[in-house]
């Protein structure tokens, strides 16, 4: 070892070194200078042998000239798709009169759209600032030539709390006038007050009517914005102080033994599936390019199977939202069609007519076409029989029945990266007196049968984007009435090769649920279910191994018999698998040490009130760094994960409460609190609390560490160096409200800081930090003013006081 070696013997073996590699150098320069005579040589022989050289172009010129014949000049997307327009104009989704105002607005820009999260402390004072300032600053300086206001909030959106740009992305970067706004927005996306989300995509949470207490599955959460806004929901209604009841997106069967099986069921269910995406073509102009009629055919099966699952797991009285951000009805109504087939009376669609008031929509279709290629179908009967597979009867509205599921082939190109976005009340009336121009279209019919769906699809919405300047966006509200009968169901399995890509494809938009979020701190649960669960199979793991004659249904098959082989194992070998299978995610631990959680309590004060033992979860079994909160319904899905064999992959999931710390200063607590889990704890805790006067308070967030001394109320200096070293919680004294009280009001603003051996140390993140400041400084009306503002018109000295 170096460390071993005396001194002497050190500098001699770097000597020793230092000589082999001047060796070594000196080798290398004398076979360069070689090696550089024989190059010499060479390019004197070509020389005399090759015409002369011409001059070389100047660097830049030369640079311009390759650039020129190595890429075209940029030309702007070509925004036509013959067939696109031939296959909406049968299949009629707008009046012929229309028309032409339809493509107009399909060819414009999307307006940008955002939403203010209301689980945001401060959510108030944005909404204040954007109807009060924003909106009455920007109305003289950015001009519309529809008249529009700059900014505006969605009239149908509840509390005005979504907004919409009528200007464009590129305005928005380049229009000086917009530059504040343009901050304010990024500002305010990164530290999560407010979510980027188009405005049509925000529609299908609001039909769900969530309650606090509610179970909620999010089938399809990519990319989760939905996701949020469901977590939203349930949590502006919750009790002060606690975690609310509610869950959101589990998809798993859960087995308590070999002989009974607990389903997870759920109150609410949101079906925003996988889709061909057309229905975004106003900000993704790659679809003009792409669009063609098969992606909506490739894609319909699967979302028959996916709703069909959802309506599995629904809990009888409850509602379920199918949408798609698609306008082809071979996704839309004809999927509905075939849920209410297989369903039988057991689901109703309803009419949701009178929610969301404001909210332009237009009734369902209940009669569209097929096509196949260059081919048109109204009837199943009238397509070849070498095509039948491929077109199935679940896509015509006067289908009667498919109970069995059919294989999909084909090679066509699917686009399910685009998701999307939805628009005027036209009378149901209005919609069957249409005059259905096909414009030369070749439709092709035997058989004279009513091509008019059975089942009232008028009920359906379809938001189209000239309505109301949006996406287009389908949706559909199912209620169910009854259980299920299980012959129903037997058909729901996937199987074509489409299928298998979506499900083993990695998390992205428009693929099938993973992510899933637990609490408002972007709290998520990232799942990874069997296929045999995710794709709705009513199988038990019991069940016999069954083949299909079908090519690709056998190798979805085989799939599943993968997993009903690796559940009958035990011990050693399924241990094994399971490693493999959740391979780079740790274990999701129960927190049982008592000596910690009692240290915990007894440091900060912590109420019995407040169920600590039971709802603490890390992630390593030794010497955890961070301690998560879990709620008592997450808290029952882990326990019956666990007993199951962790078939439930989770990435993370709680409220990140406490953290181990590493400091000198002799704390006797090996935890620190979590700003972030901080809101939660507050009202319970009863000890290390300083109330800080505004100035004292918005020093700290802008200093980050400030000397006891130099505190302006030195009553709050002298008790934050009579605290003995460790975490603390410094709470902003506001007015006269006795101290007693402040912790407990909802709107108390705290941070979590370290009381150091000379200074009080603020332990937030900068972004966190800059936001409060922010903040603070508008709440208090203190924006504009400096340190000696505050001091000469007494902003402070009352509040001391």
């Amino acid at each position: 070892m170096l460390a071993a070696r005396t001194p002497v013997s050190l500098h001699r073996r770097i000597a020793a070194a230092g000589q082999q590699r001047r060796c070594i150098v000196g080798s290398e320069r004398k076979r360069g200078r070689t090696e550089r005579r024989r190059f010499t040589q060479s390019l004197e022989i070509f020389s005399k042998h090759s015409p002369p050289i011409p001059p070389r172009a100047p660097p830049a010129a030369a640079a311009a000239a390759a650039g020129s014949e190595a890429k075209p000049p940029w030309q702007p997307p070509v925004l036509e798709n013959a067939a696109f327009e031939e296959y909406y104009k049968v299949q009629q989704i707008v009046c012929k009169e229309e028309w032409n105002t339809f493509m107009g607005v399909l060819r414009k820009p999307l307006p940008a759209t955002f939403r203010i999260n209301t689980c945001c402390q401060f959510y108030k004072e944005i909404c204040s600032k954007l109807e009060n300032g924003f909106k009455r600053s920007l109305e003289s300086e950015v001009s519309n030539v529809n008249g529009e206001d700059a900014i505006s909030p969605l009239p149908w959106y509840p509390g005005n709390l979504a907004w919409q740009l009528n200007f464009s992305r590129k305005e928005l970067r380049k229009n000086q006038a917009l530059e504040s706004f343009h901050e304010f927005l990024k500002h305010e996306s990164e530290v999560g007050n407010i979510t980027r989300q188009e405005a049509v995509s925000m529609v299908p949470p609001l039909f769900l009517n969530v309650q606090p207490d509610h179970h909620i599955l999010d089938m399809c959460a990519a990319p989760g914005s939905k996701t949020f806004q469901l977590l939203e929901m349930i949590h502006q209604s919750k009790e002060s102080g606690l975690l609310p009841g509610a869950l959101v997106h589990f998809s798993l069967k859960m087995y308590k033994d070999t002989c009974k099986s607990q389903r997870l069921e759920f109150d609410r269910i949101l079906c925003d599936v996988p889709c061909s995406g057309d229905g975004t073509i106003r900000k993704g102009h790659d679809m003009w390019r792409k669009w063609n009629s098969g992606m909506g055919n490739q894609l319909h099966l699967l979302q028959v199977n996916i709703a069909m699952r959802g309506i599995e797991l629904l809990k009888v009285g409850g509602r379920m939202v199918y949408s798609t951000c698609s306008m082809n009805p071979v996704e839309n109504e004809a999927v509905i069609a075939e849920l209410l087939r297989r369903s039988g009376n057991s689901v109703e669609l309803l009419d949701v007519s009178s929610e969301l008031p404001e909210l332009v929509r237009r009734p369902g279709l209940s009669t569209w076409k097929v096509q196949d290629r260059v081919s048109w179908f109204q009837t199943h009967d009238d397509v070849p029989d070498d095509r039948k597979d491929v077109v199935l009867p679940s896509m015509f509205p006067s289908s009667n029945s498919t109970e069995e599921s059919h294989p999909m082939c084909g090679d066509v190109e699917v686009n399910i990266d685009n998701r999307g976005s939805f628009s005027r009340n036209i009378n149901i009336e209005e919609r069957s007196n249409v005059n259905h121009d096909t414009d030369g279209a070749s439709i092709s019919s035997t058989n004279k049968i009513d091509s008019t769906s059975k089942f009232p699809l008028h009920r359906c919405i379809r938001i189209v984007p000239h309505d109301q300047n949006s996406g287009a966006f389908f949706i559909a509200v199912l209620h169910k009435l009854s259980p299920l009968n299980g012959s129903l169901i037997e058909g729901t399995k996937i199987q074509h090769k489409l299928a298998v890509a979506l499900l083993r494809k990695e998390p992205g938009p428009g693929t099938i649920p993973y992510e899933t979020i637990l609490t408002r701190q972007q709290l998520k649960v990232s799942e990874v279910v069997d296929d045999a669960e995710m794709l709705g199979t009513r199988q038990d793991l019991s069940t016999d191994n069954r083949t299909s004659k079908h090519k690709n249904s056998t190798e979805v098959e085989m799939d599943f018999n993968d997993v009903e082989n690796a559940q009958a194992e035990s011990g050693d070998t399924m241990k094994m698998q399971k490693q493999s299978r959740w391979k780079g995610v740790d274990p999701v631990l129960f927190f049982k040490d008592d000596a910690v959680i009692k240290s915990i309590t007894s440091f900060f004060g912590i109420k019995e009130s407040f169920p600590l033992e039971g709802h603490l979860v890390t992630r390593s079994a030794d010497n955890a760094r961070r301690i998560y909160y879990i709620s008592k319904s997450v808290k029952q899905i882990l326990e019956l994960n666990a007993e199951v064999g962790e078939q439930l992959k989770i990435a993370s999931l709680g409220v990140k409460m406490f953290e181990r710390h590493r400091s000198k200063d002799g704390c006797s607590c090996a935890y620190r609190l979590s700003y972030e889990g901080l809101s939660l704890l507050l009202p319970y805790i009863s000890r290390r609390i300083l109330y800080a006067s505004p100035l004292d308070f918005l020093r700290l967030l802008q200093y980050r560490s400030i000397n006891f001394a130099q505190f302006v109320d030195t009553r709050f200096g002298e008790e934050a160096a009579s605290l003995m070293p460790g975490c603390c919680i410094v709470v902003l004294l506001e007015g006269n409200k006795p101290a007693v009280y402040i912790s407990k009001d909802p709107s108390t603003v705290a941070i979590v800081c370290w009381r150091g051996k000379g200074t009080m140390n603020v332990m937030v993140s900068p972004p966190d930090r800059k936001d409060l400041l922010e903040k603070m400084a508008n709440h208090l009306g203190l924006e504009d003013c400096t340190e000696e503002d505050w001091n000469r018109r007494n902003l402070v000295t009352g509040l001391i006081d």
